[in-house]
């Protein structure tokens, strides 16, 4: 090869650029790193400043997340949809404040959704990073700071088309459960499309499957195989989602879903209280007693109900020069249509034995009545939900800048009902119209670009404030207020107060009245179990709900220790004027609500009415703290960019700008799409990797990515949980004796444990919980309860078949599937209740309490 030819010059540049990367890289993984002064001088000491941009996607903020997953982390998961992996990772994602439902608010690449349903049906594969927030970020996206916030950073391209079955039943047998699911996903760049079909199928569990003891009268007609402990049920739900990006950067996302929902249940036989006088010729007694009859030639009585829900939401996200913007809206229409059987008038029959003219112990009684009654009731609510936002920095200080966001709404929900009792119908319409406005606001007090981080670490400050205007309620106010501090690199400091008023939910207001007869239920005054008449539906007399929270939080990401964070969080709530539904009848209940227990004239229950009552004062405290923690094995050695955009740094090197440095970039409202994220130059080079391996699913993926085990562990105390129904009336001590639930008084300790490994597409998971006991006084003339603890513990195990050698290979149709196992409850731990003579209670039977138990199940999917 001649000097001075290309090639020639070519290969010179070749080998002098490899000879020159070769030399800087032994040198910065053989040397301290030095920084160099202006005027060219080395100094070893000082510290370096790493520059990054946030990922395209993730959330601009200085709230550190709770957890970030990469979609290698959520590979090892397998998970088959969003909503299985929030699932998996719910210990991080559910908040303690202790209201709501504690589902997080969801975010789609740093932006507001219009609901859950635009991202609950996407396959993880989809899914670049995860990142969980804690509640505080709430407020920049103009929520409430109860929820903590979710963001899903979305591939740029992926297509993708799943089947999926499952089929499980618990080990004592019935209760088949059948589920069959199909997805089509298409990600682009700039648009979004995802097709969801579900249907599910569950057989029911009579009390004679779980061999339930009945009463004598029962156990005379087999009660057990005309009465329901878990009904059967079909689902069917179809789910579909579009977005688009424009070149203006506004992205629009529209979603529609339908769901239908039916449930049978059967509520035992037809039957009759009778009463005998002592007068009558057919008496057997020389005073008036009462008889129960079951009439089986009529049947069952059933219960019949059928919803038909339609959803159908929009979200526009943008930006306005520096600020960014977003209006959301959603409408839901559920129909809910409910038959229920109930026995016949007998009036006439109970007249007939006054005057001696019937025997009601005669075999052919049930030739005297009519065939049961049927009630009907129907319930139409309708939910209009729209929000406007609109988020930036407000001005800048030399802490940084203040982040206000301006919020505004209107909200509608109605509920009209129709019920037939009797042949008597009653209508009711019910509605509210809600404007709500609002802002929330953060303002650094010290942050990375002035002196006092030094001395004191970052530190700022939040608040809100929001009114609402309820046409049924007038105005109601909600505010509060936060501080972060951050004294020490991973060492984070939060507060924050919550005031509000509430109104009660429209359900709780205008909901159909149904009874349903024949419901198994312990009387504490008797000691007994008996069968009540329950009647439920809406109170209008509700009041507005008064709240105050106070949450307090540390959490610890400590530097030694990569991948371990540490969470400590005490929660305060209380509450006045409480909506809620009615409690468990004990005599301290029944003493407070007299006027809605129905005895008969010997003082046993025979109907009570569980319309929602309200509750003076609510007191409750609580402190949770755990852990989690992670690790890599098998991986090839180099640096991890994450969803911040910074990769994982050199130990050895300290970013300056606060105590114990912190590579925090830049704050803006959003970074520009596209941008190059500068990373760690010290990462070790890897080798190019085929493009086989790179190929989503490909073989060798897994194993080139190596494997990795999580756990996390929870522990919660609660200090104290009281409620006072009303002035005059003693005060309820959950954790001493006192009951709202059936389930006994509030457990002291909950224990959480998740952990999963996986490696080579095999990955085991496990998730525990358990609760300490727990008791029901029953006072001076009752029966005590006590509950027992209960643990219970979930397993699933999955193998991803394309990683297992040549099978896919061999077998075609299993490319790209996976088979999973799943066992809850493996222990078959159900809780155990006994009297205070030591005895179960009728209505406390195992299969009472709990009729699934051990539950198996198997899972197929299969990617195209």
């Amino acid at each position: 090869m001649k000097k001075g030819s290309p090639p020639y010059i070519a290969r010179c540049r070749f080998e002098l650029s490899l000879a020159t990367g070769l030399i800087l890289s032994t040198a910065l993984h053989s040397t301290p790193v030095l920084a160099q002064s202006e005027d060219g001088t080395e100094r070893r000491d000082e510290e370096i400043v790493v520059i990054a941009e946030y990922a395209r996607g993730a959330v601009v903020t200085d709230v550190p997340p709770v957890l970030e997953l990469d979609s290698a982390d959520i590979d090892s998961f397998g998970a088959s949809s969003v909503q299985d992996l929030l699932t998996a990772i719910s210990a991080q994602t559910t908040s303690s404040r202790g209201r709501g439902s504690g589902r997080p608010i969801v975010l789609i690449n740093g932006q507001r959704t219009s609901g859950f349903r635009e991202v609950r049906d996407l396959p993880p594969e989809a899914i670049k990073n995860v990142q969980v927030f804690p509640e505080e970020l709430a407020l920049q996206y103009g929520y409430r700071p109860d929820q903590r916030v979710i963001n899903f950073i979305l591939k740029d391209d992926f297509t993708g088309f799943s089947l999926e079955g499952e089929i499980g039943q618990p080990t004592r047998g019935d209760r088949l459960h059948t589920e069959y699911e199909t997805n089509v996903t298409r990600i682009g760049k700039n648009s979004r499309i995802n097709l969801n079909l579900e249907y599910q199928k569950n057989t029911g569990i009579s009390e004679a499957d779980r061999n339930i003891i009945q009463s004598d009268e029962g156990a005379a007609v087999n009660l057990g195989d005309f009465r329901s402990l878990s009904a059967s049920t079909d689902n069917l739900e179809f789910n579909t989602n579009y977005s688009r990006t424009f070149e203006n950067g506004t992205a629009l996302s529209i979603n529609g879903d339908f769901e239908y929902d039916r449930s049978r249940r059967l509520q035992g036989l037809p039957n009759a209280s009778l009463d005998v006088p002592a007068t009558s010729p057919f008496a057997i007694s020389p005073v008036d007693e009462s008889i129960l009859r079951y009439f089986p030639e009529f049947g069952p009585l059933r219960r019949d109900v059928k919803t038909h829900t339609g959803k159908a939401g929009a979200a526009l996200n943008g930006k306005l020069s520096e600020w960014r913007w977003s209006l959301t809206a959603e409408y839901i229409r559920e129909q809910i249509d409910t038959t229920t059987d109930r026995s016949a008038d007998l009036a006439a029959l109970q007249t007939s034995i006054n005057a001696g003219i019937v025997d009601p112990f005669s075999d052919d009684l049930g030739s005297l009545i009519g065939g049961p009654r049927t009630d009907e009731a129907r319930a139409i609510n309708q939910t209009i939900d729209s929000l406007a936002t609109i988020s930036g920095t407000l001005l800048t200080l030399p802490s940084g800048p203040v982040i206000v966001t301006l919020r505004g709404g209107y909200d509608r929900e109605s509920i009209d009902s129709r019920d037939i009792t009797d042949g008597v119908t009653t209508n009711s319409s019910l509605a509210r119209n809600d404007f709500n406005t609002g802002f929330n606001f953060e303002i650094p007090l010290a942050d990375e670009n002035i002196d006092v981080v030094d001395t004191i670490g970052k530190f700022s400050i939040n608040g809100n404030l929001g009114y609402s205007e309820l046409s049924d309620f007038g105005g109601l106010l909600e505010f509060g207020f936060g501080l972060n501090w951050e004294p020490l690199d991973g060492l984070v400091f939060t507060a924050s107060a919550i005031g509000e008023e509430a109104a009660p939910e429209i359900a709780q207001l205008g909901n159909p009245l149904i009874t349903t007869p024949n419901v198994a239920i312990f009387d504490f005054t008797n000691g007994e179990t008996v069968l009540a008449d329950i009647t439920t539906g809406g109170n209008r007399n509700l009041p507005a709900e008064k709240r105050r929270d106070v949450k307090l939080a540390l959490s610890y990401r400590p530097k030694w220790m990569d991948n371990l964070s540490l969470l400590v969080e005490y929660n305060r709530n209380n509450s006045e004027n409480v909506a809620t539904s009615f409690p468990l009848l004990t005599p301290e209940i029944e003493a407070a609500f007299q006027d809605r227990v129905t005895r008969d004239n010997d003082g046993w229950l025979i109907a009570i009415d569980r319309r929602p009552v309200t509750y003076s004062e609510v007191r409750r405290e609580t402190v949770r703290y755990g852990l989690n923690f992670s690790k890599r094995f098998g991986q090839r050695r180099g640096g991890r960019t994450g969803a911040s955009g910074r990769r994982e740094r050199n130990p050895n090197a300290r970013p300056s700008g606060r105590p114990g440095g912190s590579a925090r970039p830049n704050r803006s409202p959003e970074p520009a799409a596209g941008t190059p994220l500068e990373t760690n130059t010290q990462a070790s080079p890897q080798r190019p990797q085929s493009a086989r391996s790179r190929r989503p699913g490909g073989r060798g993926a897994n194993r080139r990515r190596g494997g990795r085990w999580r756990v996390s562990a929870y522990h919660t105390i609660r200090m104290q949980d009281r409620i006072l129904i009303r002035p005059g009336v003693e005060e309820l001590d959950l954790l001493n004796g006192s009951a709202t639930g059936s389930n006994g008084g509030s457990p002291r300790h909950k224990f959480e444990l998740e952990g999963g490994w996986f490696n080579n597409g095999i990955g085991f998971r496990v998730r525990g919980e358990h609760q300490s006991a727990t008791r029901i006084s029953g006072g001076l003339t009752g029966s005590d309860l006590s509950f027992s603890d209960l643990t219970t513990l979930n397993m699933r195990m999955f193998i991803n078949l394309n990683d297992r050698g040549k099978l896919t290979e061999n077998v075609k149709f299993l490319k790209n599937s996976r088979i999973a196992l799943r066992v809850n409850n493996i222990f078959d731990d159900i809780q155990d209740v006994r009297d205070s003579n030591g005895l179960v209670p009728l209505s406390y039977q195992r299969g009472f309490v709990d009729p699934i138990g051990r539950y198996v199940e198997v899972s197929f999917r299969k990617r195209f």
